[in-house]
């Protein structure tokens, strides 16, 4: 029996994860990257359920699928200096209410990431992060010579927010991830704030990097953005990314917001891409649709509530999140599992040290595929 969209909030309110779907003909044989024979036929990633990089299972909201249809002409033949790239940094000035030179837009989150680690981490100014969370930027400051501090998240897997302000005596950098990856745990305007001010006051000389990929799939009220902080602080910048919300993954575009002179030694220091005229148009089109972001947003969060619901009936802790994705105490090593649900044509999340023997990232797909995955995370687990 299929699961309808009342039936499915009703199982979640039920603290249930039963009427799951047990059909698995879907599936294919290989996690491979889509092909163009793929592309046409229909199918996808190989057969493989991909529920590992945390992208919306849903994809571009109808507007902007329908912006990207309307600007496919010939002019993309003609892009060395790439239409709208200029208006999408105008738009996003307009949107939080600052100038075009408080925005820095980069080809996804990474460059913005890899630039701000070169840029304020050396062999004597460490980067200090919490551990697990998102590593490219430690995996630069590693790549550059600079020591990584990493402070463990707590036993709720939230940010130990203390640990991090002592952590950062004397860092060049301090990557703050808010809701965090992959933990879900999301951090407050109020202690937001308080840290912020502490590192500043016992700390001047240090960068606090703000990473907020995941912020639109948070709860009302659960936190706020930093960005009142960045244009208070000139060592408070945000990073923002078109790739979850927004649906378009796939086309490469994010943005860091803050004090003009702190954006320019983050571009002085790495190539941030060039965004090409159709990522513009989509991440215009995405971020002015806010109808669609909420609904985005309330969907994730009711398949989330349904995914959480199961394995906490299965006596499994998992952490309060706010994102599109859960950290699962599996109570075995993340490869095991992940290999137990591969042979059942699921892929879920790679390891993430220090918690990598008991813990394991899943990302939401959409409703139907959490319905079968629900059931296959079942039967292994059991």
């Amino acid at each position: 029996m299929k699961i309808t969209r009342r039936g499915f909030v009703e199982t979640v309110g039920l603290g249930t994860a039963a009427g799951v779907l047990s059909d698995t003909s879907f599936f294919g044989r290989q996690a491979n990257a889509q092909t163009r024979v793929e592309s046409q036929s229909g199918v996808y990633d190989g057969g493989i359920m991909q529920l590992n990089q945390n992208e919306s299972a849903r994809g571009p909201g109808p507007k902007t699928m329908e912006a990207l249809h309307s600007h496919i002409t010939k002019r993309v033949g003609r892009g060395y200096s790439p239409d709208h790239v200029r208006e999408l940094q105008q738009a996003i000035a307009n949107y939080y209410g600052i100038e075009t030179g408080n925005v820095l837009l980069g080809t996804g989150s990474t460059p913005l990431l890899q630039g701000s680690a070169r840029a304020f981490c050396s062999a004597d100014k460490p980067i200090v992060a919490a551990a697990p969370t998102y590593a490219t930027s430690m995996q630069t400051a590693r790549r550059i010579g600079a020591e990584v501090k990493e402070v463990k998240v707590d036993s709720k897997g939230s940010i130990d927010l203390n640990g991090m302000a002592e952590a950062a005596h004397g860092a060049g950098l301090v990557y703050f991830c808010n809701p965090n990856n992959p933990t879900g745990t999301v951090h407050g305007r109020q202690a937001v704030d308080g840290f912020v001010r502490r590192v500043m006051r016992e700390s001047p000389g240090t960068i606090v990097h703000m990473d907020e990929a995941y912020i639109n799939y948070a709860d009302p009220g659960a936190m706020e953005t930093a960005l009142p902080l960045a244009l208070e602080f000139e060592n408070v910048f945000v990073t923002r990314s078109f790739s979850k919300a927004h649906g378009i993954a796939g086309l490469r575009v994010g943005y860091a917001l803050g004090q003009e002179q702190t954006l320019d030694v983050i571009r002085n220091a790495w190539g941030m891409g060039d965004i090409n005229m159709l990522g513009a148009i989509a991440a215009i089109t995405a971020l002015e649709d806010k109808e669609h972001i909420e609904w985005e947003r309330k969907e994730n969060a009711e398949i989330r509530a349904f995914t959480i619901a199961a394995f906490r009936n299965m006596g499994y802790e998992v952490a309060d999140c706010h994102t599109n994705h859960i950290f699962v105490n599996v109570r075995r090593p993340a490869s095991e599992f992940r290999a137990a649900c591969l042979e059942q044509k699921i892929l879920v999340g790679r390891d993430f040290p220090p918690m990598h023997n008991t813990h394991c990232r899943i990302s939401l797909g959409s409703r139907e595929e959490m319905e079968k995955a629900v059931q296959v995370f079942q039967q292994i687990l059991a």
